[in-house]
């Protein structure tokens, strides 16, 4: 299979790279026209177009609107059905009502403060308390009343005579006497001698009538009674109201009567009249009844359904025999046939049936680094021999080379190409020498190694790369991938004296070397797309997608992950340094 290769590559017949690549990007460029189509409103419209108008509704749609006719619409029977109301008597006269000037009149008055001030004043001579305050003041009377009976007893009592006597009484020389020995002298009197002429008063004065009368008037305590009546029958209040019941017109002096007496003199009014008279009219009954009816109202509800421009429009519609052209249906179809023509429809048919794009379908793009970060994606690559850090925790050689490993310091993306560069210099590092174990040494060269150990792993699919490097005896460039331990280790491409080897490392000694199938002939100024297709338990080489090699390995390394490393077995002259292996882009594809 290497020969066929070889003399297929010498004679032009390998994919060259740039098709490769010109022939990925129009596979994304048709990838993203087809998914901008896909996303565009136009082919939303389109395919929303064509599923209505192939869906059955549609067809039934259509087909009913071709059948249409205007005597079997709903339109037809709403029409008729207002003819029938406008023709009806309590309609006819309740329009007439509404439009003539007493109609006009009544509003004008229903609206007016005078109306208002009517009702508010009906409302209150109409009222239980009303009338019966009105009937109450006019059944009153002074005579018998309780202000003619106190003025009776005031005026009896400022001319008792008793109250006279009582008064005299209290000025009289017998009373002062009487209040002198009735005090603290009273214990004296059985010791003063009959003869003594006070005492003689005293007891005179004690059977007189005077002092009986004044016992008696004091008893009823009359003189607080007289002043008592004496100031309320002269308060205002008593004085106001006396006057009040005393007066026979006495209801036109209350609040009550200027109420009552503007009520009817509002009900006199002409308008107010009018106004009353009109509203307990027949012609306004007809007015009330059909003013709140159902009836009118679905005449008025017809009348502006027929006045809708879409009413009268879906009249003539119906009337039209050449309707369907009227409607948004065809205007959909007509739509849905422009948008057949449109550019970027006959776009998205011509992408669909490119075959390229089952690609899409089939595989998922788990990685594709195309260093587009001047910085090394640091999520992605590690710059160090995984095994070695994950076994010494740190990066080693082993004791065939002649590097040192110094990470970053030997890698560089320039023009989104990472390059791994070898180049001569001093350094320290460490190697493995399986007979002594790890062991420090000083290094003439420098290089760097990278992997995904730690970020990025895949089980089976394709995984490639575009690289180019120099092909010498003393300078191995290698792109490879390993699993769960270091070995089998699977070479996608390890370059030496003019040609790469490929295949699989099952053992860490040299001998491991022998069982890579060599590719020669190559053009190494040219960039090669290495490509391991891993199914199963069938591994497939390819280089420009052609394939090189095809074995079968029943081991189960695990996931695997990417390695790009540059080595020195031999002493290099200064002419070969410093020595790149550049790689434009990584990819791993998966199925789906």
């Amino acid at each position: 299979m290497s020969f066929s290769f070889q003399l297929r590559y010498f004679l032009g017949l390998i994919p060259k790279v740039q098709k490769i690549d010109s022939a990925w990007a129009e596979l994304f460029r048709m990838r993203n026209e087809l998914l901008q189509i896909e996303a565009s409103v136009e082919l939303a419209r389109f395919q929303e177009l064509k599923e209505k108008i192939l869906s059955d509704d549609f067809v039934t749609k259509k087909r009913e609107i071709n059948n249409l006719n205007l005597k079997n619409s709903d339109e037809f029977h709403l029409l008729n059905e207002l003819s029938t109301l406008e023709k009806l008597n309590p309609i006819k006269r309740y329009f007439r009502f509404i439009q003539s000037a007493d109609c006009e009149r009544v509003n004008r008055i229903s609206e007016s403060k005078d109306l208002a001030r009517y009702h508010e004043l009906e409302n209150i001579v109409q009222s239980a308390d009303f009338i019966q305050f009105q009937k109450e003041t006019k059944a009153l009377r002074y005579k018998g009343s309780p202000e003619q009976i106190k003025r009776r007893e005031y005026n009896a009592l400022e001319k008792s005579s008793r109250l006279k006597r009582y008064r005299l009484t209290l000025e009289s020389e017998e009373y002062h006497l009487f209040l002198k020995l009735n005090g603290d002298e009273k214990n004296k009197l059985n010791s003063l001698e009959e003869e003594d002429k006070k005492v003689k008063i005293y007891r005179h004065f004690l059977k007189s009538k005077a002092y009986q009368n004044m016992l008696e008037v004091e008893k009823h305590d009359l003189p607080g009674r007289l002043e008592h009546l004496k100031q309320e029958v002269n308060s205002q209040h008593f004085l106001d109201h006396e006057a009040f019941l005393m007066d026979k017109n006495r209801y036109t002096t209350t609040p009550d009567y200027q109420i009552y007496k503007e009520f009817t003199e509002l009900a006199g009014d002409e308008n107010i009249r009018f106004y009353i008279k009109c509203i307990n009219s027949s012609v306004y009954a007809n007015y009330k009844e059909i003013a709140g009816s159902a009836a009118l109202d679905r005449l008025l509800e017809l009348r502006e359904k027929v006045k809708y421009p879409e009413f009268v429009q879906r009249v003539e519609f119906l009337k039209n025999k050449k309707r369907y052209e009227l409607t948004p249906e065809y205007r959909l179809e007509v739509e849905l046939k422009e948008l057949e023509n449109n550019k970027l429809i006959l776009t998205y048919h011509k992408l669909k049936k490119r075959p390229e794009l089952a690609f899409f379908e089939k595989w998922e793009i788990a990685l594709d680094e195309n260093f587009s970060d001047p910085n090394l994606t640091s999520s992605l690559w590690e710059p160090e021999n995984y095994w070695g850090s994950k076994i010494a925790g740190f990066t080693f050689s082993q004791a065939s080379e002649l590097q040192a490993y110094q990470g970053m310091k030997n890698v560089e993306v320039r023009n989104q190409i990472l390059s791994i560069v070898t180049k001569a210099g001093k350094a320290k590092g460490k190697v493995w020498d399986s007979a002594i174990g790890i062991i420090p040494r000083d290094f003439d060269y420098t290089s760097a190694i990278i992997n995904s150990g730690n970020s990025f792993r895949f089980k089976e699919g394709v995984v490639e790369a575009k690289v180019k490097f120099k092909a010498h005896e003393a300078l191995t460039s290698a792109f490879s991938v390993t699993g769960d331990q270091p070995f089998p280790q699977i070479d996608i491409f390890r370059s030496g004296a003019g040609r790469v080897g490929l295949g699989i490392i099952d053992k860490s000694d040299n001998g491991g070397l022998n069982k890579l199938i060599q590719i020669k002939g190559l053009n190494f100024n040219d960039f090669h797309i290495f490509r391991l297709e891993v199914f199963g338990d069938v591994y497939v080489w390819k280089i420009n997608n052609y394939e090189v090699h095809r074995q079968q390995f029943n081991g189960n390394p695990g996931d695997l992950f990417l390695n790009f490393v540059c080595s020195i077995h031999k002493p290099v002259s200064d002419q070969l340094l410093p020595h790149h292996l550049e790689i434009d882009w990584v990819r791993c594809l998966k199925r789906k």
